[in-house]
């Protein structure tokens, strides 16, 4: 199996990492155990090293996603790993009898985690507060975008506001997060949800570095945030967040800034969960 499989889950590690203390701050203040964002990193850590393991045996990227999916159902922490463990069997599904993972592939990826998990148990329908508030209108705005024949690079970018503004979208929710009354937790981003739209940021991410080699009708190199942009960057659209405002092709962490300067929590910048800041919700992105 191709290395870009393993690859890629280490980018949506990675991206985790940058915002793990602004989930755990999400996840706290009597909303949460305050937990979310180390227990996502350690999940994906989990992810990433079964898949390493089942490269190193050569098997294909749809037996390697169903041991990982294995992996993350025996170990994971928290209340999404057993939903992000039936979205990696569907994923497996989805991309079965494949010899390797390549840029044409990321549909059949994100539609079988956004299929498996809200086919999980107990998982919470999207509106209620919860993965699937981030997960589900980020991949249907990348299927949309690629059914527009749009690139895979455009298209993720759509998926990845997509699943800003859904994650946003739970601070107007009439329901509570998970066991928490809608008092608790009204004005403030799920972590869960938060937690979709930095993977898709991570993924986003690793596309632009050119971490998966080009498919029909892709362009061989990445282009750069600045490309896409016009030369401002992520940052320009988030009010200039992020430090990527400048020079196209940045990290998506140097233009972002991390989930922070979107969702105004602690750890990777901006103020706290429900106070104003450099939110989506106030710089609405078309």
């Amino acid at each position: 199996m191709a290395s870009s499989l393993t690859d890629l889950f280490e980018s949506m590690k990675q991206s985790l990492e940058h915002d793990r203390d602004v989930l755990n701050d999400l996840d706290g203040e009597g909303v949460g155990d305050g937990d979310a964002g180390d227990n996502m990193v350690a999940n994906f850590a989990t992810i990433t090293n079964a898949l390493r393991q089942a490269e190193s045996q050569g098997v294909g990227p749809d037996q390697a996603l169903t041991f990982a999916s294995q992996v993350l159902q025996e170990q994971g922490k928290g209340a999404t790993a057993p939903l992000y463990a039936s979205g990696l069997r569907q994923a497996a599904s989805n991309l079965e009898g494949k010899t390797s993972f390549g840029i044409d592939d990321i549909g059949g990826l994100l539609s079988g985690l956004l299929g498996g998990a809200q086919q999980a148990p107990g998982v919470q329908n999207q509106g209620g507060g919860g993965m699937l508030d981030g997960l589900l209108p980020g991949v249907m705005a990348f299927m949309q975008s690629r059914n527009a024949g749009r690139s895979t690079i455009e298209s993720l970018m759509s998926g990845f506001m997509g699943a800003q503004r859904g994650a946003y979208g739970t601070t107007r929710s009439n329901q509570g997060f998970g066991r928490f009354q809608e008092s608790q937790t009204r004005g403030r981003v799920d972590p869960g949800a938060a937690g979709a739209s930095s993977l898709l940021g991570g993924l986003f991410s690793s596309l632009l570095s050119g971490g998966l080699s080009a498919g029909r009708g892709e362009p061989a190199q990445s282009p750069g945030l600045g490309d896409l942009f016009g030369g401002g960057g992520l940052g320009q659209l988030f009010g200039g967040g992020g430090g990527g405002g400048g020079g196209g092709g940045g990290s998506l962490g140097d233009a972002l800034g991390g989930l922070g300067q979107l969702f105004g929590g602690g750890g990777a910048g901006g103020g706290r969960g429900n106070e104003p800041g450099a939110r989506l919700g106030e710089k609405e992105v078309a």
